[in-house]
């Protein structure tokens, strides 16, 4: 690679990691990301930066279909529903030993990469009883970036939890997620992505989407988000409660291998 070029991609992987630091979580993380933690954590995010299939901007070419998300079939037969507390969405099944409470972020770019990486594996330990899914999703990039598309995906989100489509939906949005400085979720894309999850649209899902009919449980969700008050923002992981430090652990965001290590070592632990 040329001494340009390699410039070129530090100053790159710079940036990114910067904007995500600021959009994605609190003030307090380039405080508490130190040392190799905190250069782990920096060039996963740069590395998996790129949209997908190299897009620039939103509609620039076709939404990924459902046959290019590997753990799809999976996903089709796993169980969602509302959190017994009313604020998040549980995946999986109840019988599972450990659950794992993910915060995340329908425009954080790095909750996206995190999502690329490890969603086959969690996928595969939530069919297979060993974990139970927890997700709390937050929206306040709204409040820093220009548009709703953080609420409106998460309305559509909640939207397909009452169709009996939120796994699937849920990993969609995610792998057509428009760049963060752009108001990208609009009506009209999270229809679009909602028309590759099979039986998901029709004119009930469609109304609520467009109408927006889960906003009070979006702002729901949010508080639950902001009484966590996590270090990292998103994404954030809890082990049967108990939030993870990611700055020591940043291997959870970057290596299926290691997520499902400490999953399973949760469930023997409990």
């Amino acid at each position: 690679m040329a001494a340009s070029h390699r410039a070129q991609v530090a100053r790159i992987a710079v940036a990114v990691v910067a904007l995500a630091a600021a959009v994605c979580g609190d003030a307090s993380v380039n405080r508490a990301l130190a040392g190799v933690g905190r250069q782990r954590l920096a060039a996963f995010t740069a590395s998996m930066a790129a949209p997908l299939g190299g897009r620039s901007a939103p509609g620039a070419a076709p939404l990924l279909q459902v046959a290019q998300v590997p753990q799809a079939r999976t996903l089709l037969g796993l169980p969602a529903a509302i959190s017994p507390d009313g604020s998040a969405v549980d995946v999986g099944y109840r019988d599972a030993p450990t659950t794992l409470t993910l915060l995340e972020d329908y425009r954080c770019s790095t909750t996206r990469t995190f999502e690329r990486v490890q969603g086959a594996v969690l996928a595969r330990l939530t069919a297979d009883h060993e974990v139970l899914l927890r997700y709390v999703l937050e929206s306040s990039l709204d409040e820093r970036l220009p548009g709703p598309g953080a609420l409106l995906a998460t309305n559509a989100a909640r939207s397909a939890v009452a169709h009996g489509r939120f796994p699937l939906y849920h990993a969609l949005l995610f792998a057509n997620q428009p760049p963060e400085h752009t108001d990208g979720f609009t009506t009209e894309r999270l229809l679009g992505i909602a028309s590759a999850v099979p039986g998901l649209r029709g004119p009930a899902f469609d109304s609520e989407v467009s109408g927006v009919r889960h906003r009070d449980w979006v702002a729901r969700s949010q508080s639950a988000y902001d009484r966590l008050h996590p270090a990292f923002g998103t994404p954030t992981l809890l082990i049967d409660g108990q939030m993870v430090d990611m700055g020591a652990h940043p291997e959870l965001l970057e290596q299926p291998a290691a997520l499902e290590s400490f999953v399973r070592s949760a469930a023997h632990r409990g």
